[in-house]
């Protein structure tokens, strides 16, 4: 298991939100005190609210593995925010 301080998280977050098609930053790292974490994410340049969304990983494995947990929670997170937005500027 990795040192996944909320700086190294914070880097891993970003290197995952690079891999998207919607321009996000990372606002923020939420450590619990346990494995569970919470990464508070931006949308920039969102047309309506929400802008901001929270996505849950565990950093109890590697780096990859929470790269990789990231990566795949945003794109759950996106697709729905794709289909509900597209719809309301069809």
């Amino acid at each position: 298991m990795a040192d996944l301080d909320a700086s190294n998280i914070m880097r891993i977050a970003r290197e995952a939100t690079l891999e998207q098609t919607l321009p996000l930053k990372v606002a923020g790292v939420v450590c619990t005190g346990g494995d569970y974490i919470e990464i508070l994410i931006n949308i920039d340049g969102c047309p309506c609210e929400p802008c901001q969304f929270a996505i849950g990983a565990f950093r109890d494995g590697s780096e990859v593995a929470l790269r990789d947990e990231i990566a795949e929670r945003l794109r759950q997170y996106l697709d729905g925010y794709r289909s509900v937005h597209m719809r309301r500027t069809a």
